[in-house]
Parts: structure tokens; sequence; C-alpha cells
């Protein structure tokens, strides 16, 4: 036993290398607090603004279109969702159904490690050119097209999407490996009920991750921008489109699963 508890690491390493479900699901909560305040932050700085007309906290509108547009991002998808997914799924999906852990250890492990970088892409989109004449992303937490592609020509943009795609493929990777554990270890639970659970987790979990993947479409929609070169959602472009349609299809998208 001595030879077994050498091995197992310690101090940072415990939490880096993690693959218990205590630990990472630990490492989601602290994630979301931090994110949180961070989030706050920004509210509280948007509702000082919104407290007399004028501008007497920022130094022209376009700030504030950016404080607004990253509290969004920052409260659903580094927020609301890593600690109600993450760290409360975490904690207590292995526990209530009998597993010993959850289904792809690693992989849990490496769905939360890519949050951190992706909010640091986000936090860096901040300071960074962006649209009209100043840095950041002053386009809305969704992205919508015109503002996503053309509207907003510098990196800033890029950032963001990129950002996005990086947390729309943790959360999928974390959605994946908490469904199958039903299907493994249940210890004291009586047959009736293992096989109900062995037949509605997978008729949940399976569309979940679709409409988690199919989430991540519309910002891979609003990454077809220069400088890809892509005239999608151009008026006057090759496909002779109208940037309208966007909101009419996506608007609804990620709040339908939150």
């Amino acid at each position: 036993m001595a030879t077994a508890h050498a091995d197992h690491p310690h101090g940072w390493r415990r939490y880096v290398y993690s693959t218990n479900h205590k630990d990472i699901g630990t490492m989601y909560l602290v994630f979301a607090i931090c994110a949180g305040l961070i989030a706050g932050f920004f509210s509280m700085m948007i509702r000082a603004e919104l407290m007399f007309p004028g501008l007497q906290v920022f130094s022209n509108p376009h700030t504030y279109n950016v404080f607004v547009t990253g509290h969004g991002i920052i409260m659903i998808f580094f927020m609301i969702m890593p600690a109600m997914i993450g760290g409360f799924g975490n904690w207590l999906v292995p526990m209530m159904i009998g597993a010993p852990d959850m289904a792809f250890p690693r992989m849990n492990n490496i769905s939360f490690w890519l949050l951190p970088f992706s909010f640091a892409l986000l936090i860096a989109s901040m300071f960074v050119e962006g649209d009209s004449g100043g840095t950041g992303v002053g386009g809305g937490w969704t992205l919508y097209a015109p503002l996503s592609t053309y509207g907003s020509p510098g990196p800033a943009m890029d950032f963001a999407i990129f950002s996005l795609h990086i947390a729309g493929a943790s959360s999928i990777m974390g959605r994946s490996t908490s469904s199958p554990p039903s299907s493994h270890a249940r210890a004291g639970h009586d047959a009736a009920q293992d096989a109900a659970v062995r037949l509605v987790d997978p008729g949940d979990g399976v569309p979940a991750a679709l409409v988690a993947a199919g989430s991540g479409g519309r910002y891979h929609h609003a990454a077809r921008r220069p400088p890809f070169r892509h005239q999608l959602l151009q008026r006057g472009g090759r496909r002779r489109s109208d940037p309208l349609p966007a909101p009419v299809l996506f608007f609804g998208h990620p709040e339908v699963y939150i």
C-alpha cells in the first residue's frame, strides 16, 4: 500500500494530471467561480455606466459593447456550463449511479484543461484590434452576422470565435464522459432501475452531444469571414445572400440546451 501511495501525485501535480472525478469537479467549480467574478465585474461596470445618461465610465461606446459581449460569453460558456455540467456533473453523476469514476477519465481531464486556454483567448481578444476602430469584440455574445463577418475586420473576432470553438470541444468531451458510466458499474441497484437508466441515459446523452456539437455550427458559421475570403453572408457577394436569415436560423440555439 505504501508503494501505491508513493506513486500518487501530490501538490499541483495532483490537479494537473488528475483523472479523479472529484478533483476535476472541484477544478471546474473553482474555475467557474473565478470566471463569474470577472463577469460580475463586467456587470458592475455596465450598470455603473447605465446609472446616468451619457458616458461616465467608458471612454467610448465601443468599450461598453465589448464589456456587454464579454459578460454574456463568460457567464454562459465559462461560468454556468462549467459549474453545472463540469462541476456538479463530475461530483454527482458517478456517486448517484454507483460508478467508480467517469467513463473516460483522461478525456475528462483534458476537457477541463481546454477551458483555461479558451478563456485566455477570449480575454486576449479584448486587447487586440476589433471593430469600430477600437479593441475587443463589440458585436454581442451571439456573434451574429454581419457584425461577426465583414463588420469586424480586426483579429479580435477571430480570437473570440476560436475561443468558443475550443470551449465547444471541451463541453462535448465533458458530456461524452458523463453519459456512458450509467451503462457500467451500478452497485446496489435493482435490475428494473438499472434497465431504465440503460435505456434512458443513452437516449438522452446522444442527442445532447449532437446538439452540443451543432452549437459550434453557429460559431463556425461566423468564422466564415476574412481572412478566409468567404462571401456567404455578404451582400453583393457571389451568392447574393442576405445577413438577416442568420439571426432567424440561429437565434436561441445555445439557450435551449443551457
